[in-house]
C-alpha cells in the first residue's frame, strides 16, 4: 500500500498535479515519521517533496515550518553544501521573501552562499544577488557580521560588488530574482 501511494504521489508531481501530490506526500510523511522515524531517508524525501509541491502551489506560509524542519535535519545529516540542503535552503528563503521575513531570508541566502563558496561560486554569487537586491530594505553588513561565515570577507566583498552592479535599479533586480537567486 505505501509503495502504491509513493508511486501515485510521484506520478501526480511529475504531471504537475501538485495539490494531489502534496496530499499523498503529506500522508506518506506522517506514516513514515511514525514507522521509520523523522530522520529516515524516505521520511526526509517525502518531506522534501511536500516542500517542493508547496513551492509550486505558492503556499509560502505553510511551507516555512516544513522547510525549517527539513533544513535543520539536512544540515545534521548531509551538511550545508549538499545538493538537497541547498535546494531546501533556497525554497525556504524564497518562501520567507514572499511573506516579508527579509532578514532571516537574507541570512539564509548568506549562509548558503558561504557553504557553496568553494565548490560552486556561480551559485553562491546568484544567492548573494538576492541579498544585494534587497539591500535598500535590509542593510546586509550587520547580517554578514552576525552570520559567522567561513568566507565572510569574500562574501562581504562579493555582496558589495553586487550592490554596485544593481545600484541604479533595485526594483528591476528584485523583479529578476528567482528561487535560485539573481541571474547575471
Amino acid at each position: 500500500m505505501i509503495e502504491e501511494m509513493q508511486a501515485d504521489a510521484e506520478e501526480f508531481e511529475a504531471n504537475g498535479e501538485y495539490v494531489h501530490a502534496l496530499a499523498e506526500y503529506s500522508v506518506l510523511r506522517e506514516i513514515r515519521g511514525r514507522r521509520e522515524g523523522p530522520y529516515s531517508p524516505m521520511y526526509l524525501a517525502n518531506l522534501h517533496s511536500c516542500v517542493r509541491c508547496m513551492y509550486h502551489l505558492e503556499l509560502w506560509l505553510d511551507s516555512t515550518p516544513l522547510c525549517k524542519e527539513l533544513h535543520g535535519k539536512y544540515i545534521r545529516t548531509h551538511g550545508r553544501a549538499q545538493e538537497d540542503t541547498v535546494d531546501v535552503a533556497k525554497l525556504w528563503a524564497w518562501a520567507m521573501l514572499h511573506i516579508g521575513q527579509l532578514p532571516p531570508a537574507l541570512t539564509l541566502y548568506l549562509s548558503t552562499a558561504d557553504a557553496l563558496w568553494d565548490n560552486d561560486p556561480p551559485a553562491a554569487r546568484r544567492l548573494l544577488g538576492a541579498v544585494a537586491a534587497h539591500r535598500v530594505e535590509v542593510n546586509p553588513t550587520p547580517l554578514i557580521d552576525a552570520a559567522a561565515l567561513a568566507h565572510s570577507l569574500d562574501v562581504a566583498t562579493a555582496v558589495h560588488d553586487l550592490i554596485e552592479s544593481v545600484a541604479a535599479d533595485t526594483s528591476s533586480a528584485k523583479a529578476a530574482l528567482t528561487v535560485d537567486g539573481l541571474a547575471f
